[in-house]
């Protein structure tokens, strides 16, 4: 079985976040934390230097760097970099074409602009809109409900004018992606406990009736303008019900008539729900699987892994790259290297295995890695 080289395939990253205006990183605990999805500070001082990830992060990282492969001389490497040099060097290496950017996370007052980023990395950029932030605002501008979803329609209208590529919802995170319909008692109540909150400054729009009902609001909105949402599902923080952050409780959503037209992106391959997100993506016409290469924090084998049951079971029509990188270019270039690594290795199995020709494997790595994001976003 010979692996395909993908390295002269530019990526579109279709889901990532922005980059923290200061990078100088002061202690090698610090530079941790971007590399684990855990708040517990024993994961920074003890485990995150044992992951295999981590170990893999800095063999690939002193070879960029020319230093030893150690923690001490590669954290010592990156931050003899000035800011901008560390994003131009490390994402002009990863040869990657367009971001498309999480607005939500993190604050924006904490990173770099975005045009800024596309100047220095090469590339252009896109941004998304995070939901449930919209949301929050507005239920703390709106004494009505009525208000709120007015105020809603009207803010996604015309999203694509506004430069939006797509929508992000983390209702995973909140209350689980079993999103129903509810009776008018209940989202009335929903209602007054979010305003009560929002009045006292410490909103968290966590409130299932209400979260669920302007959900629909939104997808009925995104149907219209056949613009893509993306659901955060499987691995994530701490704060999220991994039971209820399976994409099969989407199903409701997804068998609703009215919202086929709306695009809907599975994020980070559903991890560990691999083959759920697959199967979504082979019955319904409009479901899409994300496979990200940065977070979640995987082995190459776990790579693989994914890798191949996604191959297995989804169109290759309806996989996408991503990295979900977050805060640190180290993350959005480990993530291109090593997607396009273990897909040229996996497309070399399914060569062998008789599945695909040599020919339709490089067409899928272009589609993998560029082309049905291009399509499915609208990229131009």
């Amino acid at each position: 079985m010979t692996p395909f080289d993908l390295r002269d395939i530019p990526i579109v990253d279709e889901h990532c976040h922005g980059f923290y205006g200061a990078q100088h990183q002061e202690t090698t605990q610090a530079w941790r934390r971007h590399f684990t999805e855990s708040g517990d500070e024993r994961m920074t001082t003890l485990h995150v230097p044992t992951t295999l990830f981590y170990s893999r992060l800095l063999r690939e990282l002193a070879t960029f760097f020319s230093c030893e492969p150690t923690e001490e001389a590669v954290f010592a490497a990156r931050n003899r970099y000035q800011r901008d040099d560390l994003i131009r060097a490390l994402l002009r290496d990863g040869a990657i074409e367009w971001l498309l950017i999480d607005q939500g996370y993190p604050s924006r007052d904490l990173l770099l602009p975005d045009a800024e980023v596309g100047t220095l990395a090469g590339c252009r950029v896109a941004p998304f809109l995070r939901l449930e932030l919209l949301m929050q605002d507005l239920i703390t501008q709106h004494t009505t409900l009525d208000a709120v979803i007015e105020a809603l329609k009207h803010a996604l209208a015309d999203l694509r004018a506004r430069g939006y590529v797509g929508l992000k919802s983390i209702v995973a995170y909140r209350t689980g992606l079993d999103i129903r319909w509810w009776d008018s008692a209940e989202i009335t109540a929903a209602f007054a406990q979010a305003r009560m909150e929002a009045s006292r400054g410490a909103l968290r729009l966590a409130h299932k009736p209400l979260l669920d009902t302007l959900l629909h609001v939104a997808f009925a909105e995104a149907a219209r303008q056949e613009i893509p949402v993306q659901f955060h599902t499987g691995y994530g923080d701490t704060d999220a019900d991994m039971l209820l952050a399976n994409p099969l409780h989407l199903r409701d959503v997804l068998e609703h008539r009215p919202y086929r037209s709306m695009p809907v992106v599975l994020l980070h391959e559903c991890y560990p729900y691999t083959r759920q997100g697959g199967y979504l993506a082979a019955v319904y016409g409009n479901v899409y699987l994300d496979l990200s290469y940065g977070i979640p924090f995987l082995s190459y084998g776990e790579m693989m892994a994914f890798t191949r049951a996604a191959l297995g079971v989804a169109p290759v029509s309806k996989l996408l790259y991503s990295s979900d990188a977050v805060g640190v270019p180290e993350l959005h270039w480990i993530s291109a290297r090593d997607g396009r690594r273990v897909l040229g290795q996996a497309l070399g199995e399914t060569v062998a295995d008789g599945d695909l020709t040599s020919t339709q494997a490089v067409a899928v790595a272009h589609a993998i890695l560029h082309d049905n994001a291009v399509r499915l976003y609208q990229l131009v």
